[in-house]
């Protein structure tokens, strides 16, 4: 097989079967993104059934983990190209595209893998920018406002009046999902407004 490199990582290869532990390692060695989580996952079981299936001998695996043995080098979990852009999704859609274009180098024999298309800092896509976080702020506006609904509505017997004429996951959705919703939204916009900030200075430094 042709050698397969992600993000400056060597992807090993067995059998024809491409190392998971090594695409780990290029995603950022994540513990959640455990090879082993992956294999474990049913839609990884289904879509490798599907695979194997088709093939014409049944003794070519689609996915395989090897644990123990004399050559340690080998240990880990192998999987086809069609599991290891799975993979990679399940990981991010960022680092799919990044394994995708790999792959697509590779079997174009071009000498370098394509990188991801760099940031677009022209004013009308800040602009744009902007208005979608005006959006996003004016969105964080309502949840607050139901919030705070919900925290003076706990103090009456409106809950149980609520709860016997159209349930209670309303006023419950308006406590803790909507709390933990609210505590991302706002490092979101506070992360997104610094970098539009940066940017926007640079833009006007550079023209």
């Amino acid at each position: 097989m042709t050698n397969l490199s992600i993000l400056n990582q060597s992807i090993r290869t067995l059998d024809n079967l491409y190392s998971l532990n090594d695409l780990h390692l290029a995603s950022g060695n994540d513990p959640k993104h455990r090879p082993s989580l992956f294999a474990r996952n049913e839609q990884t079981k289904e879509l490798a059934k599907e695979i194997e299936n088709e093939r014409s001998t049944k003794t070519i695996f689609a996915i395989k983990t090897i644990r123990g043995g004399k050559d340690i080098s080998i240990q880990g979990t192998w999987a086809c190209e069609e599991l290891v852009l799975s993979y990679a999704m399940w990981i991010s859609p960022k680092f799919h595209l990044v394994v995708l274009r790999a792959f697509l180098a590779m079997h174009r024999n071009e000498p370098k893998q394509l990188a991801l298309p760099e940031p677009d800092y022209h004013f009308d896509n800040i602009t744009q920018s902007e208005e979608a976080l005006a959006l996003f702020i004016k969105m964080y506006s309502f949840c607050f406002q139901a919030h705070e609904m919900q925290e003076k509505l706990r103090k009456t017997n409106i809950p149980g009046q609520m709860e016997n004429e159209i349930g209670g996951q309303y006023l419950h959705n308006f406590k803790y999902p909507l709390e933990q919703t609210m505590t991302k939204a706002k490092q979101f916009i506070q992360s997104n407004t610094e970098r539009l900030a940066l940017v926007k200075a640079f833009y006007q430094l550079l023209n």
